[in-house]
C-alpha cells in the first residue's frame, strides 16, 4: 500500500491552493481577463495561419517578418516621442512593417531575383537594424524594448484587444474564403495555374494575412518568439491529425492550452509569461513527436507481412 509523504502533499496543498487563487482572481482582475481573451483571439489565427505556414515549409519567413516588426515599432515610436505624432502607434508601425515586408517577400520570390534565404535574411536583419537605429535615437526609450521584444500578455489592454479582434475579423473571414486556393498554394501550386487562378495573388494575400497574424501573436509573446508559437502548434497538430481543418482546430487549441499555462504560472510563480508560453509549446510539440512515433510504431508492428 503506497504511503504519501508530508512534503509530497504540502507541495500539492500547495499547488492546489495557487490553482483556486488563480480562478478566483481571473473573476476579480481585469487584466488577467484580457489576458485570457487575448490568448483566444490569438489562438484562432495561430491555428489557421500556424497550419498554412507549417504546410508550406515557409517557417523562416515567418522568422523574417516577425523581427521586421522591430523596425516599424521603433519608427513608430520615434515618430510619437520625437516628431509628436501621437496617432502612429507602436501596433500600427508593426502592421505596416509586416505588409512591407510581405509584398516584398512575395515580389521579390516570383521574380526570382535573388535566392529565398538570401531574400529573408535581408529582410531579418534590416529589419531589426532599422528598428534599433530609431529605438537608439529616442532618450530613454532603451529600458521599454523589452516589451516589444519578448511581450507580456499580462499587460494587455483594451486597445489591444480591439486591435486584435480587428486583425482576426480580417484573418478569419478571408481565410475561409479562400481556403481552397490557400490549400491548392500550399500542396500544388499547377492547380491553380490551370484554373486561371494569378499564384502570385494568392501567394500575396496569404503572405499578407499570415503577416498580420504574426503582428496580433507579437502582442503574446512579443518579436523574439513569435515564430516559436506561430509554428510549434500547427507543428503538434500535424503529427497527429492529417485533415488541414482539424489540423487547424487542433493547433487552435494547443495554442490556447500554451497560453493559459502560461498565465497561470507566470501569475502564480512570477515567471516570464512568454518564455513559459513558449516551453509550454515546446513540451506538447515533444510529446505529440513522441505519439505519433509510438502510434506509427504500432502500425507497422501490426501491419501484415506480405
Amino acid at each position: 500500500m503506497s504511503r504519501t509523504t508530508p512534503s509530497t502533499t504540502t507541495t500539492d496543498n500547495h499547488y492546489t491552493l495557487y490553482t483556486m487563487q488563480f480562478l478566483q482572481d481571473i473573476l476579480h482582475y481585469p487584466f488577467l481577463q484580457y489576458a485570457v481573451l487575448a490568448s483566444v483571439l490569438a489562438s484562432a489565427a495561430c491555428g489557421v495561419l500556424g497550419s498554412y505556414v507549417v504546410a508550406r515549409r515557409s517557417s523562416f519567413m515567418v522568422g523574417a517578418i516577425s523581427h521586421s516588426l522591430l523596425g516599424g515599432i521603433g519608427l513608430a515610436r520615434f515618430a510619437a516621442v520625437v516628431l509628436g505624432i501621437a496617432s502612429i502607434t507602436p501596433m500600427a508601425g508593426a502592421i505596416a512593417a509586416a505588409v512591407i515586408a510581405a509584398i516584398a517577400i512575395t515580389v521579390f520570390s516570383a521574380n526570382k531575383s535573388a535566392r529565398e534565404d538570401t531574400l529573408l535574411s535581408a529582410i531579418w536583419t534590416s529589419g531589426v537594424a532599422i528598428g534599433v537605429c530609431f529605438i537608439t535615437a529616442i532618450p530613454g526609450y532603451a529600458e521599454d524594448l523589452n516589451s516589444y521584444l519578448f511581450g507580456n500578455i499580462l499587460l494587455t489592454t483594451k486597445t489591444n484587444l480591439k486591435m486584435m479582434l480587428v486583425l482576426d475579423i480580417l484573418i478569419l473571414p478571408l481565410a475561409w474564403l479562400f481556403h481552397t486556393r490557400f490549400l491548392a498554394l500550399c500542396f500544388n501550386e499547377e492547380t491553380l495555374t490551370l484554373r486561371g487562378i494569378s499564384v502570385f495573388r494568392i501567394g500575396l494575400l496569404l503572405n499578407l494575412l499570415t503577416g498580420l497574424a504574426i503582428v496580433l501573436l507579437s502582442q503574446v509573446v512579443g518579436t523574439v518568439m513569435v515564430l516559436a508559437l506561430m509554428i510549434l502548434p500547427a507543428a503538434a497538430a500535424y503529427r497527429l491529425r492529417s485533415t488541414l481543418p482539424s489540423i487547424m482546430l487542433l493547433a487552435a487549441l494547443f495554442c490556447l492550452i500554451s497560453c493559459l499555462v502560461g498565465i497561470y504560472l507566470s501569475y502564480s510563480f512570477d515567471w516570464p509569461a512568454s518564455a513559459v508560453i513558449i516551453l509550454v509549446s515546446t513540451l506538447i510539440f515533444i510529446i505529440a513527436a513522441a505519439v505519433s512515433a509510438l502510434r506509427n510504431a504500432s502500425r507497422r508492428r501490426h501491419a501484415p507481412e506480405l
